[in-house]
């Protein structure tokens, strides 16, 4: 199981991901035997990494083996880098940043039980992308998160959090990840209209209070 860096669990998350354990397990449970991959989307800040990390504790403690991958491994662009090509035109905001095609055969590889799949991986000091060697055989749960996850095709269970960049300006703030620059605000009202939408198609909505909510 992998985590993002600076991932810090709070009690919140702890419970919300007890409470998805419980919601998601008689799907899970009907899947045992098969591979199983759950979405987590959202804003900027919402809580999409530390949400899957922590529900991937939560299975592993259920005796499931999961595994989580994180839509930043798979930018076109290293961080620094994207976020100069978005200042340079905001017309570069969007899922056009993202190698999806990348994920989506990632995520097949997981479907098939391969072993040593090169995957990206993001080194935020150094602003570079590293490969490293990902193997899926052990694993019967895998987590997908990231902004435009829930677009994938091959999803079994999507989760979406409802928070919005506005909502969560100070948890980015206290995580310090993000540049700081007016621009900013700007970049995430584009990503708000692009990414909101995705609510439509979740299977577990989580509101901003941490609640979650089966819809359908």
């Amino acid at each position: 199981m992998t985590a993002a860096p600076g991932i810090a669990p709070k009690p919140e998350y702890l419970a919300l991901a007890a409470s998805l354990r419980s919601l998601l397990a008689p799907r899970l449970d009907m899947a045992r035997g098969r591979r199983t991959v759950i979405g987590v989307a959202g804003e900027s800040g919402s809580g999409k990494s530390v949400t899957a990390v922590c529900l991937a504790r939560e299975l592993e403690t259920a005796g499931y083996s999961p595994g989580v991958m994180h839509q930043d491994d798979y930018f076109r662009l290293p961080p620094r880098t994207n976020h100069e090509h978005r200042c340079a035109d905001l017309k570069n905001v969007g899922p056009q940043e993202v190698d999806l095609e990348l994920l989506a055969r990632h995520v097949a590889a997981f479907r098939a039980g391969l072993e040593n799949v090169p995957a990206p991986v993001v080194d935020y000091p150094a602003n570079q992308f590293l490969t490293r060697s990902r193997s899926f055989s052990t694993l019967d749960v895998l987590i997908v998160e990231g902004t435009y996850t829930l677009t994938l095709a091959d999803i079994d269970i999507r989760i979406f959090l409802e928070a919005t960049h506005e909502d969560t300006r100070e948890r980015r703030r206290i995580r310090n990840r993000d540049i700081e620059a007016p621009i900013i605000d700007r970049i995430l009202e584009i990503e708000h209209g692009i990414i909101a939408p995705q609510a439509t198609l979740a299977d577990v909505v989580i509101t901003r209070d941490f609640a979650a909510q089966i819809r359908g």
